[in-house]
Formats: structure tokens, C-alpha cells, sequence
């Protein structure tokens, strides 16, 4: 070897030690792949991470150490290192021989030193840390994820035979006004901390709001032990945090789920941390079979209390127009389902996702629709020439006794079928495309007008687009408000005359102002729905008008900017 080149691999092995030692100033353990995403080289915490030493690491895929649930997301974050020589910080769950769990948080970098192959390197990731907003991908709510974390822990025990208890601690019945922020705030850390450490691996316990926390701990600490830890800690800012009468309410549930599905188990966590979150001095629950068998009850008082209110006169519609942005003539409204309470309403945030996971969204489905036929009949509340768009789920279209249903009310009201139109939600949710395609051509065939909602969102795939027999194409408000930058706008155009190709009229949804709509013209979107010409209202559609002058005033807008 001449001396150029051994000073250039000195150099290259002086690059990767630096690397080495800058990976892991922030992380337990450097992984080394080849191209096929086999592990090449270890360095770190692999043992107690995973249970196997680093050198049985050696020659398997690090796929087979991610959890079932997200290999997927593995296998798209590796794709997107392997486009773009980087991957940001992303949270996995990886599973070792023994069967432990562990929440990870995965980076990687491509080096131009090393052109086979790449490097990543995992950090162990609490589930407070995802509380506080290092997962971007992840729910919003702690709870949610709260309870993510303790199925894991579930499945782990069960493997392993391990026996978990899960205590829930609320200091809601404190005082805190007179506290200064910078000392509550330690105070509230001190006691993650202390719980943390108590917990399963020192990495099950979190926030379930500002107030209330969490903990899934084995044998080696008992309910009574953290109560005496947690208590220890009130003691000891009792001086600090003055006036503050604290007061402390737990409750330890038994983890025992071998009669339980593991749907069960999901809606008994949620059941009963929502209502310990709500109510910890009342809470009364003692094991997750009792909180499945509890959660069930209350179900079924609320299923029953939501189908009075949908067959009652409770359900209402608000109407919005969409407008073609060339004549100001309007399309349809559509009509926004809402079940009045009290002085408001409930939104469709409380109202759908309830009903498809009791069950009952087809019930609601045809419930809107028949309605929307009855409105469109009586011709008091809307004007006689209005068409209406109703919403349809997927989940819905899914079930055969819903679309025979769906078919009996829409024979029985013939006259009125070419004024509705049936707006597609959760298309991906449609199990079998083929089937749906077949029933929707007969819907059409009796002159409903078909439209799917959120094209180009996750749930909107090229193929629902191409195989399903809609009139309409509502784009997803995501690529609308995204074309206000120029890439952005070039997606937004792409998008549009892929649904001209294929003969449908394009809808742009969440319009707000006048620069929008310039943004719409250019790229040759049809009609456009939002704020920007009218609300939702309950009596939008009792007249039918042009908005000729909306539509003047964003063309003198744009010409002014």
C-alpha cells in the first residue's frame, strides 16, 4: 500500500471513530448495515436492550428486532435513509429474543467514506419524552399513548411470565395556587422521576395530564412502596411548595388479561385512565377485568343514548356551499351531521369517531341520508333546486346489510336522487375496493352522484381513486394549503390533472381567502369549498345564490398583490 492511500484510510478510520464517539454521546447503541439491512457491526447496550450480546447481533436483519406494528414504519424509514443519506430521530418499538419491550428512538446517516452500507444508532425512549413532543408522529394525548405503552408492557409479561401491576397517582385535589411555576415545575419532575425509577426497566411511567401520572411496576416494587416514595417527595417539598394542602389519590389495578382480547384490554385502559383522569378521588375500579366489564356497560348506555339523539330531532345539518370559482354557481351544500345539547352542538370530532368504534356509524350513516332525502322532499328548510352531499363511511360501505339498507331508502326516493350526492369518507377503510366498486356503480346507476373526500390523504390512495366510479374529487385540505409554496403548488397541479384525466371534477376544500383562489385558478381547480365564502349554517341553503361577487373581489385582490 503507497503512503497516499494509507494516509487516506487512516483518515477514513479516524472519521469513523469520530462518528462512533459522536453517536454515542447521544445513544445506547451504533448499529452498522450493509445493503440489505443486515447488522454488520454492533457497538453498546445490545444486552440489556435486547437481551443478546453484540456479537449475536451479527448477520440477522435489524427488522427482526422491531415489533410486528411498526415494521412497516421500519421498512419506510430505512427506504427514506437509503433516498436521502439521513434519517431523523424515529420512534420504534423493538423487541429482543426474551421477548422485552423497549420504546426506541432510531436515527441514521449514509457516510460518502462508506458507500455500502449505512449506520444507525438507537436511544431508549421514555414515554414521558413522547408526552412532551419528541415524536411528532405520534397521538397527541398522553393518554393515548399512555395506554400504548402499557399494552406493550402487557404483551412483554405475558411472554416473558412476568406479573405487572399498573398504579395510577392524581394530585388534581391539591392546592397549587400559591406555588411559584419554576418550583411546582421541579416538583411535578421530581415526581415522574421518582416514579420512572420504580417502573418497569425505569422506562413505564408518564404524565396522563399535568396533574395525574401513570406506572406499570413489577414485583420488585409494590403499590405500597411508590405510594411511599411519592409521599416521601410531598414531604420533602412541603416546605417549598407553601399552602399548596396536598393531597394524593391512587389506585392499583391487577394486570391479569387472559380472558381479554386484546381489543378489550385497549378499551378497558382507556376507559378507566380517562376516568381516573377525570375523577381520581371516586375512582373505584381494582383490575382490567373489571374495567373491560365496566367499560362495556357504559358503552351501551352511551350507544343507547346516541341512537335516541340520531332518531330524534336532535340530529340537524349545517349546509356549506361549493363553488365554481369561474361562475360563482354552486355545485351543492354539503351538510354537516351535528347533534344538538344544551345551547351548541356536538362537533364531528365527538360524534364520528364514537360511532365507529361502538359500531354504529352505519346506523348514523343512514340515518343522515334519510334525512337529507326528507329535507330535499319538504323543501322548508333548503331551497327546492338545492343538491345536497351527505357523508358516507367507508367503514359503512364495508358492511354488506348497510348498502342493502342504503339501497331500499334510496328506491324509495327516486324523485330526489339527482340532488344527492354521496361523499366518500375513510375510503381506505373500504376493505374489498372491487366489491364497493360494483355496489357504488349501482347506487349511480339510480342517479346518485358519487364524491370522495380527502383525496391525497393517507387514507386516499391512487388506486381507491382509479377503481372507485366517483363524479367528484375533494382534495385534501393539507395539499390546498400547501400550494400556497410553489412546490406545494406543483403537487396541487399534478393532483388536478389526475382527476380531469380520469374525468372528474376536482373540489378544493378549507378555502379561506383571495389568495387561495388565485392559487386554485392557476392550477385549474374546478370548485372550491371554505370560510372564504361562507360557514357552515344551519339555513345556508334556504335560497340559492351566486357568489359572482366573491369571486370579484379575489380576482381585484390578486391583481393588487
Amino acid at each position: 500500500m503507497v503512503n497516499g492511500e494509507h494516509s487516506l484510510v487512516e483518515k477514513l478510520k479516524q472519521q469513523r471513530d469520530r462518528f462512533i464517539a459522536f453517536a454515542f454521546a447521544g445513544a445506547d447503541l451504533l448499529i452498522e448495515m450493509d445493503d440489505a439491512d443486515v447488522i454488520t457491526y454492533s457497538a453498546g447496550a445490545g444486552e440489556a436492550l435486547y437481551g443478546i450480546a453484540d456479537s449475536d447481533l451479527l448477520g440477522k436483519p435489524l427488522a427482526d428486532f422491531v415489533a410486528i406494528r411498526d415494521r412497516k414504519k421500519f421498512t419506510e424509514s430505512i427506504q427514506r435513509l437509503h433516498n436521502t443519506g439521513r434519517l431523523d430521530h424515529t420512534p420504534l418499538t423493538m423487541v429482543g429474543t426474551s421477548g422485552a419491550m423497549s420504546r426506541m428512538r432510531m436515527a441514521g446517516i449514509k457516510l460518502p467514506q462508506f458507500p455500502k452500507g449505512y449506520h444507525l444508532v438507537l436511544s431508549r425512549l421514555s414515554p414521558l419524552a413522547e408526552t412532551e413532543g419528541e415524536n411528532s408522529t405520534a397521538p397527541t394525548d398522553p393518554r393515548i399513548r399512555f395506554v400504548e405503552m402499557v399494552q406493550q408492557r402487557l404483551n412483554e409479561a405475558n411472554r416473558m411470565g412476568e406479573e405487572y401491576s399498573l398504579t395510577l397517582f392524581d394530585l388534581s385535589a391539591s392546592n397549587f395556587g400559591a406555588c411559584e411555576p419554576a418550583t411546582l415545575q421541579s416538583f411535578f419532575s421530581t415526581v415522574h422521576h421518582i416514579l420512572e425509577e420504580c417502573s418497569v426497566r425505569q422506562s413505564s411511567a408518564a404524565a396522563l395530564h399535568g396533574r395525574a401520572f401513570g406506572i406499570v411496576h413489577d414485583n420488585n416494587f409494590s403499590a405500597a412502596d411508590v405510594q411511599q416514595k411519592v409521599a416521601e417527595t410531598i414531604r420533602q417539598f412541603g416546605g417549598k411548595i407553601k399552602d399548596a394542602k396536598l393531597k394524593i389519590h391512587t389506585a392499583t389495578l391487577e394486570m391479569d388479561d387472559k380472558s381479554l382480547s386484546e381489543d378489550d384490554i385497549g378499551k378497558a385502559l382507556t376507559f378507566i385512565i380517562n376516568g381516573f383522569a377525570k375523577d381520581g378521588v371516586n375512582f373505584k375500579i381494582k383490575s382490567l377485568a373489571e374495567g373491560a366489564k365496566v367499560a362495556v356497560e357504559d358503552n351501551l348506555v352511551r350507544v343507547r343514548n346516541f341512537r335516541k339523539m340520531i332518531k330524534g330531532d336532535r340530529l340537524i345539518f349545517l349546509y356549506q356551499p361549493m363553488v365554481n370559482i369561474h361562475t360563482g354557481g354552486i355545485l351543492a351544500y354539503e351538510a354537516f351531521g351535528r347533534i344538538s345539547h344544551d345551547k351548541g352542538y356536538f362537533n364531528p370530532a365527538q360524534i364520528i369517531p364514537f360511532a365507529t368504534d361502538m359500531g354504529v356509524i352505519g346506523e348514523f350513516d343512514l340515518i343522515a341520508v334519510k334525512k337529507a332525502l326528507a329535507t330535499m322532499k319538504a323543501a322548508t328548510d333548503i331551497s327546492s333546486l338545492a343538491s345536497i352531499a351527505v357523508n358516507v363511511s367507508g367503514t359503512s360501505l364495508g358492511n354488506p346489510a348497510f348498502y342493502h339498507a342504503l339501497l331500499k331508502i334510496l328506491e324509495l326516493n327516486k324523485p330526489m336522487l339527482s340532488r344527492l350526492v354521496l361523499e366518500i369518507t375513510d375510503a381506505a377503510r373500504i376493505y374489498n375496493l372491487d366489491e364497493a366498486r360494483r355496489l357504488l356503480a349501482r347506487i349511480k346507476r339510480l342517479g346518485v352522484r358519487l364524491s370522495l373526500d380527502d383525496f391525497g390523504s393517507g387514507g386516499s390512495a391512487f388506486d381507491i381513486l382509479k377503481i372507485l366510479p366517483v363524479d367528484f374529487v375533494k382534495i385534501d385540505s393539507s395539499y390546498i394549503l400547501e400550494a400556497r409554496e410553489k412546490r406545494g403548488r406543483s403537487v396541487l397541479r399534478a393532483l388536478t390533472s389526475l382527476t380531469h384525466d380520469l374525468g372528474m371534477t376536482s373540489i378544493a376544500e378549507c378555502v379561506e381567502d383571495s389568495h387561495m383562489m388565485a392559487v386554485l385558478k392557476d392550477v385549474g381547480i374546478d370548485y372550491a369549498q371554505g370560510y372564504f365564502f361562507a360557514p357552515p349554517a344551519i339555513d345556508a341553503a334556504r335560497r340559492i345564490k351566486y357568489f359572482k361577487d366573491h369571486l370579484k373581489t379575489a380576482d381585484e385582490n390578486s391583481a393588487a398583490e
